[in-house]
């Protein structure tokens, strides 16, 4: 295999060329299957010097270890006969390196890889596939990925290439139960049918150290903290094999395929949450509804794939997100409203329009949306009786500026500061939506209001904006029974925040005019039915303040909101901004001292 690559090297430009390819976007590869999209664009067939050549992209030092780990088992399966497969050998890669501490691994073009082959599974029986496997565990080789995609065969020949997470153990060691499922579910997916390759090789000992890898890392954080790593990886085995084994339903897209392609087109947490939704969905409802689920999405690639590798992944992603929320709510807990997929549109809508009404609209749709994607996390999860949903910020009181961010927590007493794992695969779902969220992490930091105990605070402005979902009044949830209502003192002071003095930039006279709405809402309400949102909190005003001193903080609110949004959209002149934040902060300073209201400091 090396010989055809060092043949294209000896002309002194294999280097040069793969640099134009990664660098100066060339074409990728044709690929003949859901289980082998190169979205990340990482691998690259090109000819150079007559040969048909494929190109990967990896970091120097891991594509160093790939490549030893090819030779290592090359060397330690040379002459491996076995049936139904013929002579087994390794494609051992060549190293270029490349500028950046980068390298390519390169190697021949095979052709059509056993998994899309029209005959792949001809004379292929779960015996004859375990034979395989345990004939490379006898030589000292755990090769995960010694599955059908990376397999090709030529004559009498089956050559395996994807040495990276192969291992080297002792000679007849037992696979590890990880590499055992991701064994059984590609040689399932290329028979159509459950092979059960886990009752017929036995696992290695429990004693085996186990290290996460990505998959299990961000699975364990949304787990119990006492599960030890082992049970985190049965756990994670459990859940891939429900996911991914193939349906019983003839016809139906390849569950392993999908999942798959799902860790490579999602974000991080998204991939592993695809796993999980799927599973519950699959063993709640059965094989029609995840067969209905997977045909959504089967079409949505199939109807994105192009001559290149570069598919639209926006758009990808969102589409994905939505079939598979949509899927929960259509079968596992049913919801009245809109669809998501109507809501998503709208929102996208708005993305391009300005003003009041529009933020007003925007706000309610990205509050939705909030809700139910949240609902549905919290409900796969099986944590909707463990953590609330909190919404904060402008988003909370009804009103988001294009351009501004949705604040949110997923907490609850256990959590005062927030479930960061849970919150981190919320964020990612919104932002496939269009939607730039922040969780806990982006909580003030002030501590205006303490529980008695200490371990919980907020800020008094974020504690006059905290409501739950459908509701327009303020609404801590679990926070109230810890920190209770401020006292009219607290209220009638500078806050923590105000002390540390003004800032003048348009987003903080945005919040000032906030604080100050909020602050005379407070006073004009019974505490337990204090309005949050801005329009709600305008509508009492009259019941504290005249008519002349109502519409002109009206004006204010409006005034504050209009520049925050200007300023944050296009490059103002700076000093026009200037001149417009100094005359709006002199108004709002006029106006609390007439109403008796208190302010930040200034500098």
């Amino acid at each position: 295999m090396s010989r055809v690559v060092r043949g294209a090297r000896e002309s002194g430009k294999l280097a040069a060329s793969i640099r134009q390819l990664f660098d100066g976007g060339g074409e990728g590869v044709a690929f003949d299957g859901l289980d082998l999209v190169d979205v990340g664009g990482q691998v690259r067939r090109f000819r150079h010097r007559g040969r048909d050549l494929v190109a990967k992209l990896r970091p120097l030092e891991a594509a160093r270890s790939e490549r030893a780990l090819a030779a290592e088992a090359a060397h330690r399966l040379g002459r491996l006969v076995v049936d139904g497969f013929g002579t087994v050998k390794v494609c051992v890669p060549e190293l270029v390196p490349l500028p950046g501490r980068r390298a390519a691994l390169v190697s021949p073009y095979l052709g059509t890889r056993l998994s899309v082959e029209d005959d792949g599974a001809s004379a292929l029986s779960a015996p004859v596939i375990a034979g395989l496997l345990v004939a490379l565990l006898d030589r000292g080789v755990e090769a995960s990925g010694c599955v059908p995609r990376n397999m090709f065969r030529r004559g009498g020949e089956t050559v395996l290439i994807d040495w990276e997470d192969a291992l080297l153990v002792p000679a007849g060691a037992a696979p590890d139960g990880l590499t055992l499922m991701k064994w059984d579910i590609a040689w399932s997916d290329l028979l159509g049918r459950d092979l059960k390759l886990r009752e017929r090789i036995p696992v290695s000992a429990p004693d085996r150290e186990v290290e996460l890898d990505g998959f299990e890392a961000v699975l364990a954080g949304w787990l119990p903290p006492a599960m030890t790593r082992r049970e985190v990886r049965g756990y994670g085995i459990r859940v891939t094999l429900a996911s991914e084994l193939p349906l019983e339903i003839d016809g139906s897209a390849s569950a392993a395929s999908l999942g798959h392609l799902a860790e490579d087109v999602l974000p991080a947490g998204l991939g592993v949450f695809h796993s999980v939704l799927t599973a519950r969905l699959r063993e709640q409802r059965g094989e029609d509804a995840y067969a209905f689920l997977l045909g959504r999405l089967d079409a949505l690639v199939s109807g994105q794939q192009s001559a290149t590798p570069s598919l639209e992944l926006e758009g990808l992603r969102r589409a994905w997100v939505l079939a598979l929320f949509s899927a929960v709510e259509t079968y596992l807990m049913p919801v009245t409203g809109s669809p998501l997929e109507q809501l998503a549109a709208r929102l996208a809508q708005l993305a391009f329009t300005g003003g009041w009404a529009t933020a007003c609209e925007r706000a309610a749709a990205a509050a939705e949306i909030t809700g139910r994607l949240a609902a549905v996390i919290l409900a796969v999860l099986r944590l909707d009786v463990e953590l609330d949903l909190l919404l904060r910020g402008s988003c909370a009181q009804g009103v988001v500026a294009r351009g501004s961010d949705v604040d949110f927590e997923l907490s609850s007493a256990e959590h005062p500061d927030g479930h960061r794992p849970v919150e981190d695969l919320l964020i990612e779902a919104l932002a496939c939506l269009g939607l730039a969220a922040e969780g806990s992490a982006a909580r003030p930091a002030e501590r205006d209001l303490v529980s008695a105990d200490n371990r919980a605070s907020r800020d008094l402005h974020e504690w006059l904006e905290l409501r739950r979902p459908g509701s327009a009044l303020q609404d801590p949830g679990w926070a109230m029974d810890l920190l209770h209502q401020p006292s009219a003192g607290t209220v009638a002071r500078p806050s923590q925040y105000e002390q540390q003095g003004r800032e003048s930039t348009a987003k903080y006279l945005w919040f000032e005019s906030r604080a100050a709405l909020a602050r005379l809402a407070f006073t004009a309400s019974d505490v337990s039915r204090m309005p949050v949102t801005l329009e709600g909190q305008l509508a009492v005003i009259p019941q504290v303040l005249g008519a002349e001193d109502a519409t002109e903080l009206r004006d204010l609110v409006h005034a504050t909101f209009a520049l925050r949004e200007r300023s944050g959209l296009a490059r103002p002149d700076e000093d026009q901004l200037m001149g417009e934040i100094a005359r709006l902060a002199d108004r709002l300073d006029r106006f609390r001292q007439r109403v008796g209201l208190p302010g930040p400091r200034d500098l």
